[in-house]
């Protein structure tokens, strides 16, 4: 059957049309919801950190690794130089040796000056007991001095006595007298800071133990004064210790360790470049991998956080481990607007990270497709 030519063609490119949207409608259309249903993959990925030298700075000594190579936790990266360092930590000890001797001068010094002031407390009440027993004695001897210049003044008026006789008499009484007089005001000078009280009871006891002494009171004013200074050095000594275990801690970070297993992926500095503080020196790829998969809403309540899934290796023919660390809202970007020839409304994806156990041969940038 012939069909005309300005016929045929339109029926043509109508078949065609028609095949084609059949093809469409029962086909995969290769959008972020068919996809979703049918594969949930991803490419993996790894954990990068950068390594740097904590506090520290210096010329680079030495590189103990290479770029791809795998390293443990723990092992040496790089060390820079540490000359500077322990010149200072070599320093600070011999000061912290000084202060120590400082310390130890002054807490023996305390000692003793404790020792000395209850002696010398000790010492002050046996002698203001030994005053008021000579003042008793000197008392006595003016009574008995007073008494024979009465008499012989007596005498004197009765010619029973001579003047020479009088005025030696009145000379030994002036003098008792002087010498009572003397020891009472040494007694006063000894009882300084004493209450009335404890004055009262020694004149009833003639027992000076227990009295306050001002002097006493003002030597051990003097030793407390010490212990301050005394904690001062201590302070200073703390302070000194605390520095110098900061420095020795800055001697350790001389040399850079891997915080964990991984590979190294970069290094910043060359032998004999200066390192500065805080800059990343090493980066290093993690043994710690995962896939980032976008579901829609309706599959996310199956990839809740701590749920095991498993994937497919599709490099390795092999099948991994992992659990989801979390689900979140992916970007808008992700998000489905349909155009409503299904009947579906808009879609929200979301964005489902999932760490995977390290199998062998198992390398950033394979794919995986979780099987859930």
């Amino acid at each position: 059957m012939n069909m005309p030519k300005n016929i045929k063609i339109p029926v043509i490119f109508l078949l065609l049309l028609l095949l084609g949207s059949t093809l469409i409608y029962f086909g995969s259309r290769n959008d972020a919801v068919s996809v979703a249903k049918s594969i949930k993959s991803g490419v993996l990925t790894a954990d990068e950190i950068n390594v740097a030298f904590q506090n520290v700075s210096g010329k680079l000594l030495k590189r103990t690794v290479q770029e791809s190579q795998h390293v443990k936790k723990g092992d040496v990266l790089m060390v820079l130089e540490d000359t500077d360092t322990q010149l200072a930590i070599d320093q600070l000890k011999a000061i912290i040796a000084g202060q120590e001797a400082a310390i130890n001068q002054e807490q023996a010094a305390i000692k003793i000056a404790e020792d000395e002031t209850n002696l010398s407390e000790v010492s002050t009440w046996r002698n203001i007991e030994s005053t008021q027993a000579n003042i008793d004695a000197a008392i006595s001897a003016r009574d008995f001095a007073n008494t024979e210049y009465d008499r012989h003044t007596q005498l004197r008026k009765t010619g029973g006595a001579s003047q020479s006789q009088l005025d030696s008499t009145r000379n030994t009484y002036i003098s008792t007298k002087m010498s009572v007089i003397q020891l009472q005001s040494q007694l006063a000078t000894l009882m300084v800071g004493a209450t009335p009280d404890q004055i009262k009871q020694f004149a009833q006891t003639k027992n000076a133990t227990g009295m306050t002494l001002q002097s006493i009171i003002n030597a051990r004013h003097n030793i407390e004064n010490r212990q301050n200074q005394l904690a001062q050095l201590r302070a200073q000594l703390a302070q000194s210790q605390a520095e110098l275990k900061q420095l020795e801690i800055n001697y350790q970070r001389l040399t850079l360790t891997a915080p964990e297993d991984g590979k190294v992926l970069k290094l910043m500095y060359e032998e004999g470049e200066l390192v500065p503080t805080g800059a990343p020196a090493v980066l290093l790829e993690t043994d710690r991998q995962y896939v980032d998969i976008y579901v829609n809403e309706k599959m996310v309540n199956d990839f809740q956080p701590g749920t095991s899934v498993s994937a497919n290796v599709i490099a390795l023919d092999k099948t991994v481990k992992g659990k989801v660390r979390f689900a979140t809202a992916a970007p808008s970007f992700a998000d489905l607007r349909m155009t409503r020839e299904r009947g579906q409304a808009d879609l929200t994806s979301y964005q489902v990270r999932i760490y995977v156990d390290p199998i062998p041969h198992l390398l950033t940038g394979m794919t995986l497709e979780v099987d859930r």
